[in-house]
């Protein structure tokens, strides 16, 4: 509901639009395979390879190019999950949002292994997205705090 920097991001997109779709494409192509290098395509050294479209954006985006498959690998890392990785999981690492390649290469990692866990505890395929969502909810308003 929020529209926080959509008019920063269209412009961003329309001045240099060749650009922007090779780049999408890139790190659409590596997001089933590679978290690090799909995500480093939307990130490199740390930089937003698209202004306005940070982390959190990114990881949103590579996140939908599984069209919902239960075994695509890819989970959304934003400011509501950081907040319950610290407060519920101590995970400390996680910082201040800007979060290198590595930091969403371990992230994916933790979920996959939580959400192979669950699946074998439940008898039933349990995709990462279901783990992101717990994080998600599980932080209701206190993102940020």
């Amino acid at each position: 509901m929020k529209r926080r920097l959509n008019r920063r991001r269209l412009r961003a997109v329309a001045h240099d639009r060749a650009r922007v779709v090779k780049t999408l494409r890139s790190a659409l192509a590596a997001a089933p395979v590679d978290a690090a290098q799909a995500y480093e395509v939307m990130r490199p050294e740390g930089r937003n390879a698209v202004r306005c479209l940070g982390p959190a954006f990114s990881t949103k985006l590579l996140y939908f190019a599984g069209a919902g498959s239960v075994r695509h690998p890819r989970a959304i890392l934003d400011s509501r999950v950081a907040t319950t990785l610290r407060k519920t999981c101590g995970w400390d690492s996680l910082g201040n949002g800007r979060w290198p390649t590595h930091t969403h290469g371990r992230y994916c990692t933790l979920l996959a292994r939580w959400a192979a866990e669950e699946s074998e505890r439940l008898g039933r395929d349990v995709g990462v997205d279901e783990i992101e969502r717990w994080l998600f909810d599980s932080a209701g308003g206190q993102a940020g705090k």
